[in-house]
């Protein structure tokens, strides 16, 4: 009777265990973006699961009675109470928002990467001057950036070319010819596609590339439901449109961007004839060939066009304590430059297991550069009259330098890349299985030709037949360079939850990888490891209503082997010709960070801090003209960057995002072989040519300079992004944007790194929005075909409110005794913009 009944138990038992479903579904932000990596959990039993980078996940749940199933991430929670027949296979959409928690949280958080997730809905009416995505980057963690003209920004003490961008999961690529930023134009991503935007400052994980910097992962929009948007203004225009088909197993997203810059260009002290334009047409298609294939197509096509035909210039500079300049420069000639790519990319997903995810992408990347130009200028440097009581107060009351500079340009470039790629990922109980690998093929094409001539009082012409014109400045070359990149990754993360009764949410979670590369240029092969540990303490408090809600506190510790093997922009010397024997630049980061979720003003604020040190070697010494990156193509320096960040954003009105960042860095360098000679005249007077009257040398000294600033050593920097209403009026909105930075490192035009110690003067920017919305806001009746539009909003922007003359390069003009003066090349002023903004 016993074992009757103990097979009886087991039977049941059996029977009980048999009866599973399938829980399946998409979980998104209020905006639609995609909650990728939450957490899926059913309460009280084992079944547990991460959705996917695309917020898709797959959970085999317990049938035949009520469940409750919880969806987290980063505080964010979500419970459906549910009940399933055995076999079922039922499909469950999910919304994270903060509406659901005891209290709110901020928008922006990090996920289980430890990337920080942006609003792309905040580009909306954030005043920016290119109008493109970067705008949002800036005011991330440990970015700088100097100049509204260009997309590059700056990380932790790197360069424009240390940072990786993938749109999705394909590297995106800057143009190389590129000198000023008013000649980049648009940036590869499409603010109004954007689905959901990811950064890390550093630290990031082996399946990203090989930069030493940060990493933005942008990935476009899989619409549900038809939407669309479009904006005309002063300054261009976009549109786009989004649409499910075929019973939602189609789907496209199609954008196009148009700009140009006359209005602010306008303003710069070189005034002429100004035509900048820049078109960009881009579409993303995905189709569901069966519930476990899907197949997607992205296809880009840009054109920036900038032409100028220059007249004159006049910057005035110094002071009137010391010395009050003016610079005068007449112009003939004209500046012919285009940038035009065509991109295209298919990919494969499939999911032949409910933990198993397999993406296989094809892509091509071609670009055409070309940069022409014949400019002739006649130049004046004028000491001005500084005496209060003069009536030639302010008036040229010497010349002090008079000449002319001929510049000659005919560079044209051409570059394929072909990329193949799979990426795979696999979700097992208690961790999450990562790894990847492509194959990349690089040709380059570049021909080169460019000189210059200055030429003072004549003194550069030739008197007889058969003299030669020296030349200042020249280089003329033709490169070509063909290359097979191939690389890999695997990576896996652990989390071990650590709940209890007075420790809610505690957890520990580990993720460490390892990524590999190898190039046939140079031949060498490169290995990174890479590991981040995070800690949540979990617990709750009592809020201020007697209310007990979580506390959501997070620390992290991540350390990793940075490689950046050189791309062809640092292959590129001085001279023009390419260095097969130069090796990947080295950065080991170390960084140690916290966040925490609260309430300020009863209101939800989040604040991010991260403290970072990174050991450089095997640095390629560069220089900046401008947003031009200047190799020396050696590896011979060696450094460091350390310094501290700080965010603090959150929403002082609800749905409406501010923050404020702060970022205090220091980097230095050592140029293994460089030195200089001081030189002494009689009298034993330090020779400076230009400003000692003996310049005869009798005696030196050889110096090492050692441990010099980098060229992007900004010791303080802040960014303020700030929006509100009226609150009478809640349909009119204030955004203002604000950026201030210490001053660069910079120093005359030459070849060598060390005198480049002086300081730009201090870059201080306000830029603000006033917006107004006619349609879409609570008690606004919507009639006719004005029905068929969300919103409708007209925004008035002014850039630079200040009308403060930020630095952005300078001039070097030496006068008749040879002394140098560093002639600032000023960015905008204050310019208005006009636009109007329709989402449907």
């Amino acid at each position: 009777m016993h074992r009757l009944l103990a097979a009886f138990a087991l039977l049941c038992t059996l029977w009980s265990q048999a009866q599973v479903a399938t829980l399946s579904g998409a979980i998104t932000y209020e905006d639609g973006s995609a909650a990728a990596l939450t957490s899926v959990a059913v309460i009280g039993e084992k079944a547990s699961t991460q959705a996917d980078e695309e917020g898709q996940f797959t959970l085999s749940v317990p049938a035949g009675k009520p469940i409750t199933v919880r969806f987290s991430l980063a505080g964010m929670t979500a419970e459906r109470t549910l009940e399933l027949s055995d076999g079922e296979r039922r499909t469950v959409n999910v919304q994270l928002n903060a509406g659901e928690l005891g209290e709110q949280v901020v928008r922006n958080t990090r996920d289980k990467g430890n990337m920080e997730v942006m609003n792309p809905r905040t580009l909306q009416l954030m005043p920016n001057p290119t109008g493109d995505a970067m705008g949002l980057i800036k005011g991330g963690l440990g970015v700088m950036s100097r100049n509204e003209l260009s997309s590059g920004y700056s990380v932790r003490g790197g360069n424009f070319d240390e940072n990786l961008v993938y749109v999705n999961d394909i590297e995106v690529y800057r143009p190389v010819l590129v000198r000023a930023g008013q000649q980049e134009g648009l940036s590869f991503p499409n603010a109004d596609m954007i689905q959901s935007i990811r950064f890390s400052p550093g630290g990031f994980e082996a399946r990203y590339g090989d930069k030493m910097s940060s990493v933005l992962d942008i990935t476009y929009k899989r619409p549900r439901e038809f939407e669309g948007s479009a904006s005309i203004g002063l300054m261009g225009g976009s549109f786009s449109i989004a649409s499910p088909m075929l019973n939602k197993r189609l789907r496209q997203v199609t954008g196009f961007r148009y700009r140009t810059l006359q209005n602010l260009l306008s303003g710069l002290d070189t005034q002429g004839d100004y035509d900048a334009r820049y078109t960009d047409l881009q579409t993303y298609w995905t189709y569901d060939l069966s519930d476990k294939v899907e197949l997607g197509f992205l296809g880009v096509y840009s054109r920036n066009k900038y032409n100028v035909v220059p007249e004159d210039r006049e910057t005035e500079l110094g002071n009137i304590q010391t010395q009050a300049l003016r610079f005068k420069v007449f112009f003939d000639g004209q500046e012919k430059t285009a940038f035009e790519t065509f991109f295209g990319a298919v990919n494969l997903n499939v999911r032949p297991d409910r933990d198993v995810l397999l993406k296989f992408t094809a892509s091509a990347f071609r670009t055409f550069e070309s940069e022409h130009y014949d400019v002739l200028g006649e130049y004046y440097l004028q000491e001005l009259d500084r005496d209060l009581g003069s009536d030639q107060f302010g008036e040229a009351i010497r010349n002090l330098g008079v000449g002319r500079n001929l510049d000659h340009g005919r560079n044209d470039l051409d570059a394929t890349v072909l990329t193949f790629a799979h990426r795979g990922f696999l979700q097992r109980p208690k961790s999450y299985l990562q790894w990847g690998a492509d194959v990349r093929s690089e040709v380059i094409n570049d021909k080169l030709s460019e000189w210059t001539l200055i030429d003072s009082a004549d003194y550069s012409i030739p008197r007889n037949t058969g003299e030669d014109l020296l030349l200042n400045y020249s280089l003329k070359t033709k490169l070509n360079i063909e290359s097979i990149r191939t690389s890999g990754y695997v990576q896996n993360a652990w989390e071990w939850k650590l709940d209890s009764v007075d420790r809610p949410g505690r957890y520990i979670g580990l993720t460490a990888g390892v990524r590999a590369q190898y190039w046939t240029y140079n031949g060498q092969s490169i290995v990174s490891p890479r590991a981040r540990f995070v800690f949540s303490p979990g617990g709750t408090r009592v809020d201020k209503v007697g209310r007990t809600v979580d506390r959501q506190h997070t620390y992290w510790l991540a350390a990793g082997l940075y490689y950046q093997a050189p791309f062809y922009r640092e292959l590129r010397g001085f001279d023009g010709q390419l260095n097969p024997e130069l090796r990947a630049q080295q950065s080991i980061h170390l960084m140690l960070g916290m966040e925490r979720q609260m309430k300020l003003w009863d209101r939800p604020f989040k604040f991010t801090t991260e403290a970072y040190y990174k050991f450089l070697s095997d640095l390629v010494p560069y220089e900046v003209d401008n947003v031009r990156i200047r190799y020396y193509a050696t590896n011979n320096s060696k450094g460091y960057a350390m310094g501290l960040d700080a965010k603090l954003n959150g929403e002082m009105i609800p749905g409406i995002e501010s923050w404020i960042s702060m970022s205090v860095m220091s980097t230095f360098e050592d140029i293994l072989d460089d030195y200089y000679y001081l030189r002494f005249n009689a009298s034993g007077d330090t020779i400076i040519p230009g400003y000692t009257f003996d310049q005869v040398a009798v005696d030196s000294v050889k110096k090492t300079p050692g441990y010099i600033p980098r060229p992007t050593d900004q010791r303080v920097s802040v960014a303020l992004f700030f929006q509100d209403e009226m609150p009478q009026w809640p349909t009119f909105k204030v955004h203002m944007n604000l950026v201030f930075g210490t001053g660069l490192p910079f120093g005359p035009p030459n070849e060598t790194r060390y005198p480049d110690t002086l300081r730009t003067s201090l870059y201080r920017r306000v830029d603000i929005g006033f917006s107004k919305q006619f349609l879409g806001a609570k008690g606004q009746e919507k009639t006719n075909f004005l029905r068929h539009i969300n919103s409708l909003t007209l925004s008035l922007e002014v850039f630079n409110l200040l009308n403060i003359n930020n630095t952005v390069n300078y001039t070097w003009i030496s006068d008749v005794s040879g002394r140098q003066y560093a002639v600032p090349d000023y960015l905008t002023p204050r310019r208005l913009n006009l636009k109007l903004i329709a989402t449907f």
